[in-house]
């Protein structure tokens, strides 16, 4: 779940909902920038579905003792562990399912969180050679480092919107082309829901992205069974956010 605080109501964001918006993302880059890929229908499906482990976990908000809403950011290692490997195994299309793994092994490497434990990259190395050592020999590795790359900077852009939050520009990484060209995408926010990127980055020089939510109010997260109860019945609405080039 990634939430966003509004005055005095909470929004819930589901995983899924921001791997959707992921996609709508990587639709909107410019075909130029994109011209070439291989295996472009796996990769639409690694983004589309890279958070599907976790469509059963937040069919509703889980909070802790203290009335804290349980994110994607500060779960248990373990059970985020879980429903990432839910993902990667969810995939019906083995090189999608190979996008995740890597995707969620470099997460797992990055998290400043996992220093003390974090054996994950070790699960996902053995779930890798068990199930595709036959695919990891036949598919064209600098091809598969430029999808992962495209899977990597739309979902963190995702991320970003569903949030709301200014660009920390080295925080965005570069992506690389199929022909050796490497974008280094510059986005800043411009105004509340306005963010603005590099001429001729997008297909469109503006565009609109919708962010699928529930709005509750915040005082719901000190009675846990109402929360879910009005969760379960509150209406999805969308937040529009504009993206120009």
């Amino acid at each position: 779940m990634i939430t966003k605080e509004f005055l005095e109501d909470i929004c819930f964001i589901t995983q899924h909902d921001h791997a959707r918006v992921s996609l709508d993302l990587f639709l909107m880059i410019n075909p130029e920038i994109t011209q070439g890929l291989e295996e472009l229908e796996e990769l639409k499906y690694a983004i589309r579905n890279h958070d599907c482990g976790w469509i059963e976990y937040d069919s509703v908000p889980k909070t802790d003792k203290s009335g804290k809403v349980f994110t994607f950011q500060n779960m248990k290692p373990s059970l985020q562990d879980e429903l990432w490997m839910k993902s990667i195994t969810s995939s019906v299309i083995p090189y999608s399912s190979l996008l995740i793994a890597e995707h969620f092994k470099a997460l797992s490497l990055n998290s400043s969180s996992r220093e003390d434990g974090n054996n994950f990259a070790e699960i996902c190395e053995m779930y890798i050679k068990k199930n595709h050592s036959k695919l990891l020999k036949d598919i064209n590795h600098e091809d598969f480092k430029i999808h992962l790359g495209f899977l990597k900077f739309v979902d963190l852009l995702s991320l970003i919107l569903c949030r709301e939050r200014e660009v920390v520009k080295d925080l965005i990484p570069s992506i690389y082309g199929i022909d050796g060209n490497i974008f280094n995408v510059s986005i800043k926010k411009v105004d509340d829901s306005i963010y603005k990127f590099p001429s001729g980055f997008l297909k469109a020089k503006q565009n609109m992205i919708e962010i699928p939510y529930k709005m509750l109010p915040m005082e719901l997260i000190q009675t846990p069974k109402k929360l879910k109860d009005e969760f379960r019945h509150a209406e999805t609405k969308f937040r529009r956010i504009g993206l120009s080039s």
